[in-house]
């Protein structure tokens, strides 16, 4: 495996710290959302706080991969312990999804009852909840925001994902409790917002598992083509072919492949010059950067 250079670290560093930081803020908007459910009786924030513990958790649990990462490969894993991001995309998901549905089925039942009449909402606790609460994940949000592009993986990227939805879903709930100050009579808004919330929170959900499957089932990455990566490979000097070509992802931020490389006559010196270029190209031209070559000589070849 190739070695990190020193920058990279530190951008691995900063990632752990956003993490780290997006836990501590998940909690202190858990116990502020907790609260004003509480006090204000709104369906839909509470939607929003139920939602904050699988959010707790998924952000630990990315935090905790990323820091398996750091280990780095052992003659059991011999590519680390990358697919721990994986699969803490997937639980991401998978929480995400599970908690949409949930509200999504309780607000439709309660719209579809009538049921949200008889609990009045107090849009004061509502707005006092939810005014603190976007502050807060706007703040997350930057924070995670100056982390370089280069080094998000999926984990960090489902992190984001949560955070931006978890943006609108709190100006979701300002807009209801705005509503419910000027109109209290107004009532089916609370749990028509909470469906809106699970909506959000089910859509958000699906990119995070279709990736996380992408890597597990070692689809060719998104954005892509085998065909391209042939194309390019036979303009390197010296490849006459290039075929039996695999491409997979060992998690989001590592893509591998393998490839059998035609050549003519050549020198040992000549033909690791060849897979040289080819790992060079490869890399500059798809960010492949584990790319193992097989020379062989073309059928017909003396």
């Amino acid at each position: 495996m190739a070695e990190h250079h020193h920058g990279e670290s530190e951008a691995g560093e900063q990632v752990l710290r956003g993490l780290r930081f997006a836990v501590e803020l998940s909690v202190v908007i858990f116990l502020i959302e907790a609260a004003g459910a509480y006090l204000s009786h709104s369906l839909s924030l509470s939607a929003d706080a139920v939602h904050d513990l699988p959010d707790i958790l998924a952000f630990a649990v990315s935090w905790t991969a990323l820091k398996g990462t750091q280990r780095g490969s052992t003659e059991s894993f011999t590519f680390g312990t990358h697919r721990l991001e994986v699969f803490a995309g997937l639980l991401n998901g998978g929480l995400v999804l599970g908690t949409g549905v949930l509200f999504a089925v309780e607000a439709f039942q309660s719209l579809h009852t009538g049921a949200y009449s008889g609990r009045p909402v107090d849009a004061v606790w509502l707005l006092a909840a939810a005014v603190p609460t976007i502050a807060l994940r706007a703040a997350n949000l930057a924070v995670l925001g100056r982390i370089p592009s280069r080094v998000r993986d999926l984990n960090l990227a489902s992190v984001m994902v949560h955070l931006a939805s978890d943006i609108a879903i709190t100006v979701t709930l300002l807009t209801v409790g705005g509503i419910l100050l000027l109109a209290p009579s107004a009532s089916w808004v609370d749990p028509a917002a909470a469906f809106l919330v699970g909506g959000i929170l089910i859509y958000e959900s699906l990119p995070l598992l279709r990736e996380g499957a992408h890597v597990l089932t070692e689809r060719t990455p998104r954005g892509l083509s085998v065909g391209e990566i042939r194309k390019e490979a036979l303009t390197v000097p010296g490849v006459a072919e290039f075929h039996d070509v695999h491409v997979w992802a060992v998690c989001s931020s590592l893509v591998c492949m393998t490839a059998h490389v035609g050549v003519g006559p050549m020198t040992l010196e000549d033909g690791m010059g060849v897979i040289r270029r080819l790992r060079d190209r490869m890399q500059e031209r798809f960010g492949i950067v584990h790319a193992t070559f097989e020379l062989e000589s073309p059928p017909g070849a003396a």
